[in-house]
């Protein structure tokens, strides 16, 4: 194995630890990190029952769309853009990385509603 190989592998394995380790401490503080990425424009926030005169941000309407749906405590919200073009589609992913955290039983909830239903376990 070459050596930039290994390097590479090393390096993808410690990043994959200090991600599990992050997890672990939010779940000892008893939270749920729960990371996504969304469409670009066919997500339930997205509707025009979430676009009200004032516009919104995105990040406005998704978090209005978790309280209007029980999801009481949501911190540590953040949002970066990988700048990778998916597709033009509203079914195509956004390039967004989204993440949050939630209480345990916020994240038991979040688990029935859509879109997260799909992708969390």
């Amino acid at each position: 194995m070459t050596p930039r190989i290994l390097l590479l592998l090393l390096l993808s394995v410690n990043f994959v630890a200090c991600e599990n380790e992050q997890e672990e401490k939010w779940e000892e503080r008893g939270l749920k990190l729960v990371a996504f990425k969304p469409n670009q424009c066919n997500e339930p926030w997205d509707g025009a029952g979430y676009r009200t005169s004032e516009a919104p941000s995105r990040p406005e309407r998704l978090k209005n769309y978790l309280r209007d749906n029980g999801i009481s405590q949501i911190t540590n919200f953040e949002i970066t853009i990988d700048n990778k073009i998916y597709c033009e589609a509203c079914s195509c992913l956004s390039g967004e990385n989204v993440k949050f955290t939630v209480t345990i039983s916020d994240f038991e909830k979040l688990k029935t509603i859509a879109p997260f239903d799909n992708y969390l376990k």
